[in-house]
């Protein structure tokens, strides 16, 4: 663990020497919290929308019940997992942060174009950090359904994953909480399965971006990707 440490200090005081890498990190956090609050702004605006139900077959057969719980535990343990094992990496961090802020734009574009209603029996998702940036004392986001938030991010941080154990469990978490979220009524199966596709689109955006032209990144450590 004390190596762990070390290696990531040195890795951050290398990298950090470096003005382009500077420039590029402090950049990718002020995209990444804009994208994030222009997100849970238009999500509460947009909520007042009128938009279409959907008859899902898959959800006509599954009763709903509540995982909040379950959801939360998988979600953010796994969060917290993949967070710690990425940090080590600078530069795999920066395009972390760089993806899943792709994949929140592209998102609150998808949502725009394709207004929904809620599922028949949804039953509502408690997330405490949901109910702290998104929702209000007056307003439950309910309508941010094309595409899944959580199958999104559980994709991407299964992409980022480098080591083979994580990234096994990782596609396991995702996997239980898509099955979880259409059992809980949250979403249309569309919204589930189309989740992935939009995390693995954005993954190699950025890594194309990257491929092309590193922005500087002077980091003498060349990572696999």
């Amino acid at each position: 663990m004390l190596g762990e440490t070390t290696n990531m200090s040195e890795s951050w005081s290398k990298a950090l020497s470096s003005r382009s890498f500077r420039n590029q990190f402090f950049l990718t956090l002020l995209v990444f919290v804009g994208s994030c609050m222009h997100n849970f702004h238009y999500l509460r605006v947009w909520q007042e929308r009128q938009g279409v139900q959907i008859n899902d077959i898959v959800l006509n057969q599954l009763p709903p019940h509540d995982f909040s719980l379950a959801i939360f535990i998988l979600e953010y343990s796994t969060l917290l997992l993949v967070f710690f094992i990425t940090i080590q990496h600078p530069d795999r961090l920066v395009k972390g942060l760089q993806m899943f802020a792709l994949v929140v734009f592209a998102r609150t574009l998808c949502i725009y174009f394709f207004p929904l209603e809620p599922p028949r029996e949804m039953i509502r998702l408690d997330d405490p950090f949901a109910s702290f940036f998104l929702h209000t004392q007056n307003t439950f986001v309910s309508k941010d359904l094309f595409f899944s938030g959580h199958i999104s991010a559980l994709t991407l941080l299964m992409l980022l994953s480098v080591n083979r154990y994580v990234k096994a469990w990782t596609l396991v978490a995702t996997i239980l909480v898509g099955f979880l979220i259409l059992c809980m009524h949250v979403h249309y199966t569309l919204d589930v399965l189309f989740a992935p596709i939009a995390s693995f689109v954005s993954y190699k955006i950025i890594l194309f971006i990257h491929r092309e032209s590193r922005y500087g990144l002077e980091l003498q450590r060349q990572e696999q990707w």
